[in-house]
């Protein structure tokens, strides 16, 4: 979480936050989970003095359903859930894909916020269909050397396809361009994407675990009974369970923005001069 890259995000991230909360801004928070059909609660006591003991958790997880779903301090987005039963292939990118994630964004999540939002997600893959494939190290050297000269870039026959590949970086057209956000940009609303590895950065984090929690402990193992029960345990978050969570969101936010400030201050203020070794140096 302290690699260059992951905090310039996390700084990018956390500033882009502190000036749209400025402004009137609707904050709508995503993500997707799923529940295994086995789902309960890691440790329990159980009664084995009667013959018919219950609690006893069935052998592996079983089959599971993908939720996803959004919502703001003001609870879950109406008609914004997706609850649907994945295939038994042990791939859960095989189903929750971008085909399914951006049919349920313009059909159920954008329909269904308010005007001039802010959709804060992740970078999941599913996330993150591109408008247009960049050049990767993969790419062959004519095919890179194409791409440049198609953004009006001059390139020189005699560079290698290291020094190609580099120009594509450096490039200001080289610049990722998601399918979601550009259909947000044009419904009016704004997404802003969480830096690596701080999902804690989303309340609905807290608002999972919080729905996983009571499935777990109502669970009867029966496929048939689990989609129910899913629904049932997210009309259980209240709007005080939402507005804390996004509360204790927006708290480790404030926090995380005061420590980076007080270590950059701190480390630029310790500045060592190395000069060349001397035997008074060595003394």
């Amino acid at each position: 979480m302290e690699r260059n890259d992951v905090v310039a995000a996390r700084t990018k991230f956390l500033r882009e936050m502190r000036q749209l909360k400025q402004s009137d801004h609707t904050f709508v928070y995503l993500d997707e989970t799923w529940v295994n059909k086995n789902c309960t609660i890691g440790k329990c006591w159980i009664d084995t003095s009667s013959q018919e003991a219950t609690g006893v958790k069935p052998t592996g997880k079983g089959a599971r359903f993908i939720i996803l779903h959004a919502g703001t301090k003001d609870g879950f987005i109406n008609n914004g859930e997706l609850i649907f039963q994945a295939k038994n292939d042990g791939d859960y990118y095989n189903q929750m894909n971008a085909t399914v994630f951006e049919e349920w964004f313009c059909m159920q999540l954008l329909p269904n916020i308010p005007p001039n939002s802010v959709i804060v997600m992740d970078n999941a893959s599913h996330h993150s269909r591109q408008v247009e494939k960049l050049p990767s190290s993969s790419w062959r050297k004519a095919d890179i050397k194409n791409w440049l000269m198609q953004k009006g870039i001059t390139v020189n026959d005699d560079l290698s396809k290291a020094e190609l590949y580099e120009l594509t970086k450096n490039s200001r057209v080289a610049k990722k361009r998601y399918v979601v956000d550009e259909v947000a940009t044009e419904a009016g609303h704004i997404v802003v994407r969480l830096p690596p590895y701080h999902c804690q950065y989303n309340p609905i984090e807290l608002v999972w675990a919080q729905v996983k929690s009571y499935i777990s402990k109502r669970n009867n193992f029966k496929m048939a009974d689990l989609k129910p029960l899913v629904k049932e345990a997210m009309r259980a978050v209240t709007l005080e369970n939402w507005k804390q969570a996004v509360k204790h969101a927006e708290q480790l936010q404030e926090q995380n923005t005061n420590q980076d400030r007080a270590v950059e201050m701190y480390v630029d203020s310790f500045v060592i001069h190395l000069s060349e070794s001397s035997d008074e140096t060595s003394d």
